[in-house]
């Protein structure tokens, strides 16, 4: 069940003059002395919103007049943060990052942080997670981390979209604990899995079991996966009869461990192949990496089309 808190902002995050002389010197290169339209959160509006489960975390902050900025964390990958907006006035490009010092702290220095890549999308600018750190250590410090780049519908107009620090502790806090919790993969992941043995192999080792594990913890999770899929197959070396024997023992050690672990045995449907010529990835194996591919225990999971 996800779960939504939101912390309410106190003070509007004003652009400082120096911000305003910094972005006419930063900007020079890309944008002529002109106008800048800027985008920050304003006094009474909501602030910074947690949105927590065990598959994906996000820690927003709505930003009036222009979208939404979001640290997302899904379950399996690497945080990013991104700015949302329906129509980016941002041009296309590169936008400096700067940290600004909020209004009751000008004694403290205007930063330059990094360059950021700027598309014309409803998701115009996306950062990884070391960038995405470096914008939560501004936070932390109180700054006002904030985008400079040209408006695309003018050349003498720039556009500054800046994060307010306000409370972001107390929500950062929330959306750190979240990420504690994550599962270790989600759906995308592990749908399509396949799990590879070596020549003769017959017992799962701890590297397979803890891919296994991963997967059945998921399903226990994710009361949407109603199915799954366990196909097993040998390579070509040796006889017929005896790799289907193999590929049978392979796919049910598969099925066994899965029920060990807590899964209905009514959820999976296991067959085996043997080394069918049609069922190989690799048909005409001429090399020992062609056969490693092709020993391997198949799982397609199976979840509710309501659920995606």
């Amino acid at each position: 069940m996800t779960r939504m808190r939101k912390f309410i902002l106190s003070w509007p995050v004003m652009l400082t003059a120096a911000a305003v002389s910094l972005a006419s010197q930063v900007l020079s290169t890309s944008v002529h002395a002109g106008s800048v339209s800027s985008f920050y959160s304003d006094l009474g509006e909501d602030g910074w919103s947690v949105d927590a489960s065990i598959f994906e975390c996000s820690l927003i902050q709505q930003i009036p007049n222009f979208g939404t900025a979001v640290f997302y964390h899904q379950a399996g990958e690497s945080m990013r943060f991104y700015l949302r907006s329906p129509n980016s006035p941002m041009q296309e490009g590169r936008a400096l990052l700067t940290s600004q010092p909020p209004r009751w702290r000008q004694d403290l220095q205007v930063r330059d942080l990094a360059y950021v890549d700027v598309q014309r999308s409803r998701q115009p600018v996306i950062m990884d997670a070391a960038q995405s750190q470096l914008l939560i250590a501004e936070l932390g410090r109180g700054m006002v981390p904030t985008l400079m780049r040209r408006a695309w519908f003018s050349d003498t107009e720039s556009v500054h979209v800046g994060i307010s620090p306000v409370r972001f502790g107390e929500a950062y806090a929330e959306y750190h604990q979240c990420q504690g919790n994550l599962l270790p993969v989600n759906f995308g992941q592990i749908e399509r899995s396949t799990v590879f043995w070596a020549t003769g192999q017959r017992e799962l080792n701890d590297e397979q079991r803890a891919q296994l594990d991963d997967i059945a913890t998921y399903m226990k999770a994710d009361p949407g996966v109603h199915a799954v899929d366990i196909n097993g197959f040998t390579d070509s070396a040796g006889n017929a009869r005896d790799n289907l024997e193999l590929s049978r023992i392979r796919a049910f050690a598969v099925q066994t461990y899965l029920i060990e672990q807590g899964i209905d045995e009514n959820m999976l449907t296991t067959r085996y192949f043997g080394s069918t010529p049609q069922f190989r990835i690799v048909r005409n194996e001429q090399s020992a990496e062609d056969r490693d591919r092709n020993r391997r225990v198949t799982l397609r999971l199976h979840r509710h089309a309501d659920d995606d």
